[in-house]
Parts: structure tokens; C-alpha cells; sequence
């Protein structure tokens, strides 16, 4: 491989532009999780006493714990569908020849290019055209959709690695295609299913405008953090924003660490 030459200025204002865009990503969360632990109402410094009283609340409240359930339910729901449709998704694109393939997969990856506001808009207008009320159910639709085509994107590069004997010996040894791909296929992706899951899992809890669109008295946890911010500020969103922010980066990582596990495992 051939390395591009860069000089010593040039890599010190790349640094330099690194080191902003991260501390401009970060450091609003950092002080966000040094404040949960500030006895103080409000994020002022100079810093007061040391407290874990803000977590208690949160946890004493119902309506942080119903969201957190409903959250976690919907999440894992559109994580499986997700997944699932995503790996046949990725099976038939990598096995099919159709003149209009790109296109096809052009299309189910273009809810990773439309903004999110706008798909959360379409979906309302939908079914409210269609005269369906919103529910729970909508939002794990919405979820689904809006998480799949991270699913193709992750499974399509690894089926694409299975040498093709494999399922072409099971299909000469009389197995169905089903089964083939159920006895083949799938454990060859196992640790990428995973990762899949993981993955999908993790955009699908945090995601709120769907789930702000799609439903009406049902509160999902960013909707319930929502909500509290906009009738005033309450240092429970400290405790809360570093639960989810600590539980999503914990998610993503371990599905890094699958992959990468994968990837130094697999035999040349």
C-alpha cells in the first residue's frame, strides 16, 4: 500500500482540527456526566458536594422506568427485525442478477441518506392519510425501517466473503436452499449477526423523532427526557443522559470487539 506523504504542518492542523471536532462532540457530555454528581439544581460551578441522589430519583420514578421498558421492548423488537430482514436482504442482493439491483439496494439503503425529520414527518402523514391511529406498534415499524439498512450494510460484506462451496455442497448433498442458507450460511455469519444485533440495538434505543411521530400517550425514554426538558430543567436528565450515553457506547463497542474477534479468527 502506498502512503500519501503529509508534512509536519500539515499533520499538526490535522490534529489540531481532530482534537476540536472531538472536544466540540464530547465535551458537552462530559460536562453533562460530571454534573449528575453535583448536589446543585442547577450546572453552575463552583462544583457543590458529591451525590448519587439525582440516579436515585431516576430510578424511584415511574415514568423514567416505564420509558426505559418500552425502550429497551422496542428496541430489541426492531433489532431482531431488523437483523432478520437484513440478512436475507443482503443473501438475495449478494445471490441475485437483476438488471435493476443497484437500484434496489439503492432503495432500501435510503433511509441512511433522507434526514430523520423527514422520514418521521412521511410516516405521520401516512398513516394518518391511511386513518390509522398512532401506537407502540407503528414506532417499532418506524424503528425497523429506519435501522434495516445498517443491517444490509453490515451482513451484505460478510456474505459476500462465505466461499460459495460451501452452500453449493449443501445444495449437492440435497439440502433445500432454506436449509442451506439456516445450516450454512447464518452460523457463517454468526458473529456479524451479532454485531448486527448489537448495532441496530443501540441506534434503535436512542432514536426519538419515529418514536415522537408514531406514537401519542406511549413514552419511549429519549421522549420522556424530552419532555422534561421542555417543562423546565431538571437535574434528572444529567443522570439519565449518562445512563444512556455510558449504555450506548458500551453497546457499540461490544459490537466492535465481535467483529474485530471475527476478523482475527477467521483463517486466511
Amino acid at each position: 500500500m502506498i502512503g500519501l506523504a503529509v508534512s509536519r504542518p500539515a499533520r499538526w492542523a490535522l490534529g489540531v482540527v481532530f482534537g476540536l471536532a472531538v472536544l466540540t462532540v464530547y465535551l458537552p457530555i462530559l460536562v453533562m456526566i460530571v454534573f449528575s454528581f453535583n448536589s446543585g439544581r442547577y450546572q453552575t460551578l463552583p462544583f457543590r458536594d458529591f451525590t448519587t441522589d439525582w440516579y436515585l430519583r431516576v430510578a424511584a420514578d415511574s415514568g423514567f422506568t416505564e420509558g426505559l421498558l418500552i425502550s429497551l421492548s422496542l428496541a430489541g423488537s426492531a433489532s431482531i427485525l431488523a437483523t432478520t430482514f437484513g440478512f436475507l436482504a443482503a443473501y438475495g442482493f449478494h445471490k441475485a442478477r437483476l438488471p435493476a439491483k443497484p437500484l434496489l439496494l439503492g432503495l432500501v439503503l435510503a433511509p441512511l441518506a433522507v434526514p430523520l425529520i423527514l422520514v418521521g414527518i412521511g410516516m405521520r402523514l401516512q398513516v394518518t392519510a391511511l386513518g390509522i391511529s398512532p401506537a407502540l406498534w407503528l414506532v417499532l415499524l418506524g424503528q425497523t425501517v429506519y435501522v434495516l439498512p445498517l443491517a444490509v450494510l453490515n451482513l451484505r460484506v460478510r456474505i459476500a466473503r462465505i466461499p460459495p462451496s460451501l452452500e453449493e455442497a449443501a445444495l449437492t448433498l440435497g439440502a433445500s436452499r432454506l436449509r442451506a442458507i439456516a445450516g450454512v450460511v447464518a452460523p457463517a455469519c454468526g458473529s456479524t449477526l451479532l454485531a448486527t444485533l448489537l448495532l441496530t440495538f443501540t441506534f434503535a434505543f436512542d432514536e426519538f423523532v419515529i418514536a415522537y411521530f408514531l406514537t401519542n400517550f406511549q413514552i419511549t425514554l429519549p421522549i420522556k427526557i424530552w419532555t422534561t426538558l421542555v417543562t423546565g430543567f431538571d437535574p434528572t436528565v444529567n443522570a439519565v443522559g449518562t445512563f444512556v450515553f455510558l449504555f450506548s457506547v458500551t453497546l457499540g463497542v461490544l459490537a466492535q470487539l465481535v467483529l474485530l474477534a471475527r476478523q482475527s479468527g477467521a483463517k486466511p
